[in-house]
């Protein structure tokens, strides 16, 4: 493992004012010069999470609401725009979507081939002129449950479609771009503990195979792990506690 090796360097976390993404972000503000923090709405927890990282680093907030615009648009947001000027990206942010296939509509479909395939895609091909250029660049997505090792699904076959689909952008840019000392991995968790899960949070812990969700802290400590270390690259890492279905 490089010693310091995000010392300096600027951090794009898209989904980053909540849930994962929001511990990813202050972890992140502990080792780098600049974190820059997309969320999707202003609120309390957004303001709070600025004053938070402004103690050890420089900030900046970006709102960019993806679902309630255009996708095309996204080439001019400043989303784009900051993609293509970091050093480590990390992209938390994708629907999940629990239906049967009878019951998936068009939306659906596209909302997940877009938000939880497309856009990481887009992003990532915006970051790496950047990370070539410097023979530097961090990236890090986020995957589906079991879909290192599963290709059958029953209630949530679009999202984990996506998802799988996620694999092999991680896998190719890990084959095509390590010569440039750029890495690019995914961590998949199993359910976790988050403000967004707290109305269900029993169900969820049942589902689990220790019987509790996986702590949000604990995902941020790997997602650092996997962004320090240069060696690795192109892993799926399972976060799931060993779960089979």
């Amino acid at each position: 493992m490089e010693e310091n090796c995000l010392f300096g360097k600027k951090a794009f976390i898209v989904g980053g004012s909540g849930g994962i993404g929001r511990e990813i972000s202050l972890l992140l503000a502990t080792k780098c010069k600049k974190i820059v923090v997309h969320g999707s709405k202003k609120s309390e927890q957004f303001d709070f999470l600025e004053k938070k990282i402004k103690e050890s680093a420089d900030f900046q907030k970006i709102v960019f609401d993806f679902y309630e615009s255009d996708f095309l648009s996204i080439k001019s947001s400043p989303v784009a725009s900051e993609a293509a000027n970091c050093d480590i990206l990390c992209v938390c942010f994708g629907p999940f979507i629990q239906k049967r296939l009878e019951e998936t509509t068009i939306q659906d479909w596209q909302k997940v081939a877009l938000f939880d395939y497309a856009l990481p895609g887009v992003l990532l091909s915006l970051a790496l002129p950047k990370m070539i250029e410097q023979k530097f660049g961090r990236i890090l997505f986020f995957g589906g449950t079991g879909t290192s090792h599963r290709s059958e699904f029953r209630t949530n076959v679009a999202y984990a479609g996506a998802k799988s689909a996620l694999n092999v952008l991680v896998e190719s840019t890990a084959a095509n771009y390590s010569k440039y000392g750029i890495t690019c991995n995914a961590i998949l968790p199993g359910f976790t503990q988050t403000q967004y899960t707290s109305k269900i949070d029993e169900i969820l812990s049942a589902k689990m195979p220790l019987g509790r969700q996986i702590n949000a802290k604990t995902i941020a400590k790997t997602a650092l792990f996997l962004l320090e270390n240069e060696d690795i690259n192109g892993a799926l890492l399972r976060l799931d506690q060993g779960w089979s279905a």
